[in-house]
């Protein structure tokens, strides 16, 4: 079987990595993995935000007047479908699902590391941070009636109101994640062409070459083939030299800026901006955490645009010779195994639509007769 993967972030890079082990595989993108290495790279599968929810519009007001983050242009389809489904719940089997997800991409990610951990594999835990008594009894409740029910502790943070703990996840160092996959691809002989695609959706060609199946995971670069409801989150990320007060990974509630302490480095990122934009609107990030990392050099920046849903779920569907790969918003990296995984499936006829995280693509995506 012949496959093509179009986008090379962190869910086409995974897709691909699948596919290879069934099929020929061809994975198109000018700079595979370049705009998903902003991330911090926490794998917080348990740390769902339900977007078409009224608190989570309260949070974003909230983040809008504390400076990190702006609301500049959404996508028209998208707030169709968030106001439509507004404080709408999605079926239990849903969460199965997203459940099922979770556990995976967290167990993939600790068995590529004892092959060999050449990415920085820490599974340490992570560390909300709270700035008040109220919020943090009202994070403490939220996670108490999770679907997902993570393993999870009120701790003492000097110099916050207290801290929720959750043991079971990790982290990574997602450049070096980018390498070791790129160096598997290569190894199962994936050809990688550095460039945008041109796709034919009436023939099934990409680039003039046929496929038996095309897997289209780009991002929010998707709407220029497809009319989806599907919108650009901006976020930024720094490598730092410098000190972290706080040894552990950690999220700051009040800001959503996340630091990860490394071996030689720290990663700071942030930024939750409607934004289409290449603008670098991501200088605020470094002087929210000024009180908490000591900050000598930035060794590097980068940003990226999450592409979210209505409400938070990956857009995960088939529809004629076309599997559609995306809309995790800022949990790519937590769920991209699982939807590299489940995009395969779907590639190779092993899985059938899930009727949910499917609903979009057989909403939206018309395949030319």
């Amino acid at each position: 079987m012949d496959v093509s993967v179009v986008g090379g972030g962190i869910v086409g890079l995974m897709s691909a990595y699948f596919l290879s082990e069934e099929a020929d595989v061809t994975l198109y993108d000018p700079d595979p993995g370049s705009y998903s290495v902003h991330a911090a790279g926490l794998i917080e599968p348990y740390r769902f935000d339900k977007i078409n929810t009224t608190s989570m519009l309260a949070k974003m007001v909230k983040y809008m007047r504390r400076g990190v983050t702006e609301v500049r242009q959404v996508n028209k389809l998208w707030l169709r479908e968030l106001l439509l489904s507004l404080n709408k719940e999605p079926p239990p089997d849903a969460w199965n699902i997203m459940r099922e997800m979770a556990e995976f991409s967290l167990k993939f990610y600790k068995e590529m590391a004892s092959e060999r951990n050449d990415f920085g594999y820490r599974e340490d835990g992570l560390l909300e941070l709270y700035t008040s008594k109220e919020q943090l009894e009202q994070g403490a409740k939220e996670e108490r009636s999770s679907p997902f029910r993570p393993k999870h502790e009120i701790v003492d943070v000097p110099g916050f109101a207290g801290g929720i703990f959750f043991p079971e996840l990790s982290r990574i160092e997602t450049e070096k994640f980018v390498r070791r996959i790129l160096h598997e691809l290569e190894f199962r002989k994936v050809r990688i062409i550095k460039k945008r695609a041109s796709l034919d959706l009436q023939k099934g060609k990409v680039d003039g070459k046929e496929s038996d199946v095309i897997v289209v995971s780009n991002g929010i670069w998707m709407n220029q083939i497809f009319p989806m409801p599907l919108t650009a989150f901006k976020g930024y990320g720094y490598w730092i030299q410098g000190e972290s007060k706080i040894d552990k990974a950690f999220v700051t509630v009040d800001e959503g800026v996340a630091v990860s302490p490394l071996s030689d480095h720290v990663k700071v990122t942030g930024g939750f901006s409607a934004d289409f934009s290449d603008n670098w609107r991501g200088d605020f990030v470094l002087e929210k955490v000024s009180n908490f990392v000591k900050i000598n050099k930035i060794i590097e920046k980068s940003m990226g645009f999450r592409p979210c849903s209505p409400d938070g779920f990956p857009i995960l569907g088939r529809k004629g010779k076309i599997v559609i790969a995306t809309g995790a918003c800022r949990l790519g990296w937590s769920y991209g195994p699982a939807m590299g995984l489940h995009s395969t499936e779907l590639a190779l006829g092993k899985a059938k639509n899930h009727p949910y995280l499917s609903r979009l693509v057989e909403r939206y995506i018309t395949i030319p007769s």
